[in-house]
């Protein structure tokens, strides 16, 4: 029967987040997942957007509803 469990890295060892249900000894295979930032890139965090060409609003009566378009 195959299990996954989340577990850590860290100082050389793994940590396990749960302990295994009948399991006392097994081969295992090891995947390591690409670390996430914790923060927010800082040119995400300076974006300001960018200026609307289009004035939608001038457009709202004559936009059909989702289940009004055909394909």
């Amino acid at each position: 029967m195959l299990q996954t469990i989340e577990g850590i890295y860290k100082n050389g060892k793994i940590e396990l987040a749960e302990t295994p249900e009948g399991i006392s000894e097994s081969r295992v295979f090891v995947t390591f997942l690409e670390t996430k930032p914790t923060h927010w890139s800082e040119i995400i965090m300076q974006y300001q957007g960018v200026a609307e060409t289009i004035i939608f609003e001038s457009y709202r009566d004559e936009l059909l509803s989702p289940n009004e378009v055909e394909f």
